[in-house]
């Protein structure tokens, strides 16, 4: 049993300086994505992309709802729906308060 495991363990490092690994990925040449769902009393949200093709969703629902997103990119898409609420007129969506 010992010879089998040292002749994998050998036979694999032998194997390592055959393998080639892909280059590096430039991220700015990438899609960005980014979702966000808030559901809080007070939400804020703030999103930076740079990347090639810029995609970001934000939906929040509460009393305060604050979003800030700056893409800068080759194709920015942004879309952002706020629902604002009074916690007093609607004390079920607040549970535990």
């Amino acid at each position: 049993m010992k010879a089998l495991g040292f002749s994998l363990v050998a036979t694999l490092l032998a194997a390592a300086p055959l393998v080639q690994g892909e280059p590096a990925r430039d991220p700015a040449h990438s899609p960005c994505f980014n979702v966000s769902i808030q559901n809080e009393r007070v939400n804020r949200s703030v999103v930076e992309q740079d990347c090639q093709r810029n995609f970001n969703r934000t939906v929040q629902a509460g009393q305060s709802n604050w979003a800030q997103t700056a893409q800068s990119g080759e194709v920015n898409n942004n879309k952002v729906r706020q629902y604002q609420y009074e916690a007093l007129r609607y004390p079920d969506r607040h549970r535990g308060q």
